[in-house]
């Protein structure tokens, strides 16, 4: 708003953050355009301990059982590999033995260090429901990877911390404790704990999923991808190739699905659509991993899941 003068009022439009760039002014508009920020699971992965710090591969696993499954399968990978020594090729080979009897959350192997990483996700929220991509989201579907290369510990050294509500996170503190009587007592205990051991905060790329309104609330349906063109991509792959499998699609819904599939495959920016009475989003996901003295936050006791070693 802008007073008689031209001038605008004080305190109506918000200091410009640290640092420069579209990003970092995307962010301080979501701070007013989408302010609550809320907690929607945990996720794992896998990082490796190098002279910088801690290289990544995916934060994609559901559990942490699965993340160690996931770093057995890729030892595994590395016991064939004809380029590896072969004395560290018997290395990998006990590691993944071991990963198939036991739970470690970090093994040296082979002279390196591993440890399974817990991360949680967060979507912001405004009057119109979870935030889609922002402009200066980059919006390109990636670079076909082959599977053992999706395993490859090769997305980038984990961000520095920054301390919760600092000027650097714009006074926001990106954490959570789940409490109620609904809630375990040792997963509010552990979430607590937390916040001593592991007080910095370190956020991940952003990712990207679909989620669809269900009487006013916006679950996101997986996967979680690293551009909304993948997001977009994965939608309209559903529409065109499952939908038509499914019992009982009649020829009107499948018309209206192939129509969908063409919309989302039309090379526009396209964050939200309406098909058969439902409404999709695609919405922003922010990754947040907790950060110590020793590293990146482990898996939590609580956390512990059913899932036994291979």
């Amino acid at each position: 708003m802008r007073g008689s003068d031209g001038a605008a009022l004080d305190g109506d439009l918000p200091l410009w953050p640290p640092g420069r760039g579209p990003a970092r002014l995307g962010e301080a508009r979501a701070l007013l355009t989408h302010p609550a920020v809320r907690w929607c699971g945990a996720t794992y992965g896998v990082m490796e301990r190098v002279a910088g710090g801690w290289m990544m591969s995916g934060m994609e696993r559901t559990t942490p059982q699965d993340a160690r499954d996931s770093l057995g399968w890729w030892f595994r990978g590395m016991a064939r590999d004809g380029d590896v020594p072969e004395t560290a090729r018997a290395e990998y080979r006990r590691g993944a033995a071991l990963l198939d009897r036991d739970r470690p959350d970090e093994l040296t192997v082979a002279g390196r260090v591993f440890r399974v990483v817990r991360a949680d996700r967060f979507r912001r929220f405004g009057p119109d429901g979870p935030e889609p991509p922002r402009p200066a989201d980059p919006d390109a579907l990636p670079e076909p990877r082959t599977r053992r290369d999706a395993h490859r510990f090769d997305h980038g050294l984990l961000p520095d911390a920054e301390v919760p509500g600092s000027a650097a996170l714009l006074g926001e503190r990106w954490e959570h404790v789940p409490a109620g009587p609904a809630v375990p007592p040792e997963a509010t205990r552990d979430a607590r704990r937390a916040l001593a051991t592991h007080p910095g905060i370190a956020r991940l790329p952003t990712r990207f999923a679909v989620a669809e309104e269900d009487g006013g609330r916006w679950p996101a349906h997986g996967p979680f991808l690293h551009s909304p063109a993948a997001v977009r991509e994965h939608m309209a792959a559903y529409f065109d190739l499952v939908v038509p499998l499914l019992q009982g699609a009649s020829p009107r819904v499948l018309a209206a699905c192939r129509a969908g599939a063409d919309l989302l495959r039309d090379g526009s920016r396209r964050a939200e659509m309406s098909l058969l009475g439902r409404r999709f989003r695609v919405t922003r996901v922010d990754y947040v991993v907790r950060r110590g003295p020793d590293g990146p936050e482990p898996p939590r006791p609580s956390e512990q899941d059913l899932d036994e070693p291979v």
